[in-house]
């Protein structure tokens, strides 16, 4: 019984080391396949993905704040000695509400497409200013139509010139701050231009940079974009905008739809690869550069920014020279009138930060930094989910004289900046908390794992030495029952010889030792399993010699 019992638990020790040391080797190398794979499908866009509610509607406000350049001395533009001064104004701050309406699936190429619509409330608390606050701006009704009329001949351009006057258009105009963004303005110009030409070329009634953004989704477009159903590495890449696989406003390689909408990158970021953010407000995608890493609320994430060469128009970059679009100027402006109905409209980042200093000696008033002005993104790494990002843009016009249009006829050639915009947004902390309470799900099972394994293989080494450790004790209990069984037989044969001391052979002690004999030798045998031979004598086992053999007596 003590036997079987002693194999059953060496069975039971050795069957659980092999599992548990399975276990753990299978959790180290194949779980973090696992959980990728299941990391994959949640992330992929479905109808009842997790993250569809959140893409149709944030499940947060978004802020967007605008910051104006009130142009102090508009009246000082024809002296060439003086340079516009401009006074910044703001924030003034906009809750904005969006939401993805008319999406339709294809799963014929697992895409999905779907326009943006957004309800924007001004946050007064939030602000610095009011809507009715009074600024001096450009006026882009009297530059578009000297731009539109730059190639014209000299009887159509006087025909603008006399229009214009006739107008009584000013280079610069003064209005509320309501009235230059969402409300706009009226302008008999544009009036007049709705009912001589195209809808296309003049599609709005009212002048305002964001007229019609407002509680419209037709403004920025229909997009068209990769859920990742069929391929995770295309998640979220833009697939079409306005129908077309490619813009007309740039020419090339420029005109490509690169990178995503801004939602959703493919999971597995690298330092090395720059991602690309498509902005319909430019009709082009802009290209950012990893910076450096971060820590979003505790979470790691890489950090790409803005950098001179997402701005450059082949100044600096050969490869950027298509979007030049037939102005050539110093690196750190984007030319985008094509995109904005001819107006010679330029975007750089806010106060010209990262752009040539060219343009920063025209004017007066502006102090470009890093912290406030840099165009960033911080995505966490593995999941390529954005934990900040800070979208922060300029829009400048470009004043340059017309000879034949007196209004234009003594300015000098100069990149006003007319107001920027950002839309900065930190992912709350309880999401951001849930990201990383996620992502640390493999490492913890990879610590289990490796607990496993080290607690299966001690058990599965414990065996072998447990068995040698029995035997040995086995042995050496062995030993001393052949010791006891040889010193009996010593003296049995001590006493066949007649070795034993003469006073003792005669009488009651020699008969005592017989029965001493008589009750080793049982002893002795009935240690020994039935039916079991006597084990053979090892040689560490001591023989009695039985001439030295003391015999006690009984």
């Amino acid at each position: 019984m003590l036997a079987k019992s002693i194999c059953n638990r060496r069975c039971i020790l050795t069957s659980s080391g092999l599992l548990l040391f399975a276990s753990g080797t299978f959790f180290i190398l194949f779980f973090p396949i696992i959980f990728q794979d299941i990391l994959h499908e949640e992330l992929k866009l479905r109808p009842n993905s997790r993250g569809y509610d959140a893409w149709v509607a944030p499940p947060f406000p978004l802020a967007m704040d605008v910051y104006f350049f009130n142009w102090t001395n508009p009246e000082d533009i024809r002296n060439h000695s003086t340079k516009p001064i401009l006074e910044e104004l703001g924030p003034y701050r906009f809750i904005e509400h969006p939401t993805k309406v008319d999406i339709a699936w294809h799963d014929q190429n697992a895409t999905v497409s779907y326009r943006k619509k957004s309800l924007f409330y001004f946050d007064e608390e939030g602000s610095n200013g009011r809507l009715d606050d009074v600024i001096s701006s450009i006026n882009i009704v009297a530059v578009s139509a000297a731009k539109r009329a730059k190639y014209w001949g000299y009887i159509k351009q006087k025909g603008v010139s006399v229009g214009l006057t006739l107008y009584e258009q000013e280079l610069h105009v003064v209005k509320t701050a309501a009235e230059l963004l969402f409300d706009g303005y009226e302008d008999n110009m544009v009036l007049m231009g709705k009912h001589m030409m195209d809808a296309d070329e003049i599609p709005f009634d009212r002048v305002g940079w964001f007229y019609t953004r407002n509680n419209s989704a037709d403004l920025i477009g229909h997009y068209n974009v990769h859920t990742g159903v069929d391929d995770i590495n295309l998640l979220g890449r833009m697939g079409e905008w306005n129908y077309k696989p490619r813009t007309d406003f740039f020419e090339g390689t420029c005109g490509m739809l690169n990178g995503s909408a801004g939602e959703f990158y493919p999971p597995g970021l690298s330092k090395d690869r720059p991602v690309e953010l498509f902005t319909p407000d430019m009709c082009r995608s802009l290209p950012l550069d990893f910076e450096e890493e971060v820590s979003v609320h505790g979470v790691k994430a890489y950090k790409y920014s803005g950098d001179r060469r997402a701005i450059d128009n082949g100044t600096l970059y050969p490869e950027t020279a298509c979007f030049s679009a037939g102005e050539i100027v110093p690196s750190g402006v984007l030319n985008i009138s094509s995109c904005r109905f001819g107006t010679p409209v330029f975007i750089s980042y806010p106060h010209y930060y990262g752009a040539d200093p060219f343009y920063l000696d025209q004017v007066e008033g502006l102090s470009p930094s890093k912290e406030k002005h840099q165009f960033y993104m911080a995505l966490e790494p593995t999941t390529s989910v954005p934990l900040d990002v800070a979208a922060r843009l300029q829009l400048n016009i470009m004043l340059e004289p017309y000879d034949n249009i007196n209004l234009f006829s003594e300015v000098p050639r100069v990149f006003l900046p007319v107001l920027w915009f950002e839309q900065h947004v930190v992912m709350p902390a309880d999401l951001a908390g849930e990201i990383s309470t996620a992502l640390t799900v493999p490492s913890i099972v990879r610590l289990a794992g490796i607990i496993m394994a080290a607690c299966g293989l001690a058990i599965l080494l414990w065996v072998p030495l447990e068995c040698l450790f029995f035997r040995r004790r086995r042995v050496a209990s062995g030993c001393k029952d052949h010791a006891a069984l040889n010193g009996a037989r010593s003296f049995a044969l001590v006493a066949e010889k007649g070795l034993l001391h003469p006073s003792e052979k005669n009488g009651k002690p020699l008969v005592g030792a017989i029965v001493l004999v008589d009750k080793l030798l049982p002893e002795v045998a009935e240690k020994q399993s039935p039916g079991q031979s006597p084990p053979a004598e090892p040689e560490s086992c001591p023989l009695i010699d039985g001439k030295n053999a003391t015999i006690v007596k009984s």
